[in-house]
Formats: C-alpha cells, structure tokens, sequence
C-alpha cells in the first residue's frame, strides 16, 4: 500500500501544482502586490479595484506591473 496516494477525481489522477515560489517569496508578494494591498509598492497611493479584476496595475507615479 502506498503511504502518500496522489490524489484522484472520479477516478483520474489530479497532478500536484507545480511550485514556483517560496514560502518567503510567496509572503512577500502579499505584503508588496497591489492586488493584495490595494495600493501602489513604489508611493503608496491606493489603487482602486475593480470588476472585473485589473490585468495590468499602473499607478500615476509611473509605477507599472504587466507581468501577466
């Protein structure tokens, strides 16, 4: 018997999420990404949210994220 069985779904295989970041790195993106503050990380200012969510965070400052 296997003593860690990866998990299924009606009987299929569901994969394991692939890990990118860190605990650390994750934690600090909370503490930094506006889509968690609701603020600008380089001058503070709050950055409204919107529906449906933002893609691209700009803020008057110049403070730009497109990374996805």
């Amino acid at each position: 018997m296997n003593a860690d069985p990866a998990p299924t779904y009606n009987g299929e295989v569901i994969p394991s999420p692939v890990v990118r970041h860190t605990l650390e790195q994750q934690l600090a993106l909370l503490n930094w990404h506006p889509v968690f503050t609701g603020r600008c990380p380089r001058c503070e200012m709050p950055l409204l949210q919107t529906k449906p969510p933002r893609v691209h965070w700009d803020c008057s400052c110049g403070w730009m994220d497109d990374s996805i």
